[in-house]
């Protein structure tokens, strides 16, 4: 029974990596651009204004670290299956 639960991780894994990449894509979509540091870019640059820009750098940048870390541990579940 507890090996049928461990199957399940990686799918419940994989919905939330869709979950947050509908989050990053969002932000990311805000600022017409297509990774977080592009908007880090901006702002230092003057393009775009400090707050609340940097706060959703901030969370883009959180997010695409989420994500390629679940994305590993998906990877390590799926072999481990």
């Amino acid at each position: 029974m507890a090996a049928l639960k461990s199957e399940w991780v990686p799918i419940i894994i994989t919905k939330e990596i869709i979950e947050q990449k509908k989050e990053l894509k969002k932000i990311l979509m805000k600022y017409g651009v297509k990774d977080p540091e592009e908007i880090e870019k901006k702002i230092e640059k003057g393009y775009l204004p400090e707050h609340p820009t940097y706060e959703d750098f901030l969370s883009a940048l959180a997010l695409k670290n989420n994500i390629d870390e679940m994305k590993k541990l998906v990877g390590k579940l799926i072999e481990e299956i």
